[in-house]
């Protein structure tokens, strides 16, 4: 029995634009954050022209990079030369947790542009401190204490990233 014809509808795919394989952020990428960043780019679900495309937070596992055979030591080096190349953008960092395990939460970013610019806007992945669990038992004050630095710190360095850009 012959397949139907759904017309020109193509299968799913990640668009790598032009402007992006030629972007000198991409050249400078090594080999395996190149080869992850299609599967960053492929999180989101939806046209490539949606304005939601850079509003929209998507959540990438280690356990899910496994699966895309990277290690956990590649896939932290991945995530850090993707946020300081710009193409991606870290919302939440993830972590062990008393209830459970979370997920570091990214959206892309279009910073990846202005790589090499002077209006080049750098953020740094290592400035997202995991996130703690809820405090119980001794120690609590102590607790609530780092989380209140941690939270101040990870609001500076995002603060910090957007006077960086408006000082040029």
């Amino acid at each position: 029995m012959p397949k139907k014809k759904h017309g020109n509808k193509l299968p799913p795919f990640v668009a790598l634009t032009w402007e992006m394989l030629n972007s000198k952020a991409y050249k400078e990428l090594n080999y395996a954050s190149a080869k992850a960043l299609s599967y960053f780019l492929g999180k989101f679900k939806g046209s490539y022209h949606d304005p939601q495309r850079y509003l929209s937070g998507f959540s990438f596992s280690y356990s899910e990079a496994k699966t895309y055979r990277f290690s956990s030591a590649t896939f932290s080096k991945i995530i850090q030369e993707l946020v300081a190349k710009g193409f991606i953008d870290p919302v939440d960092r993830g972590g062990l947790r008393s209830d459970g395990k979370s997920y570091n939460l990214f959206k892309l970013s279009e910073r990846w542009k202005d790589y090499g610019k002077p209006d080049f806007k750098p953020l740094n992945w290592k400035c997202f401190l995991p996130r703690l669990s809820k405090p119980h038992g001794k120690g609590f004050q102590q607790k609530k204490h780092e989380l209140s630095i941690r939270k101040i710190i990870r609001e500076a360095n995002y603060e910090q990233s957007i006077d960086a850009d408006k000082s040029y």
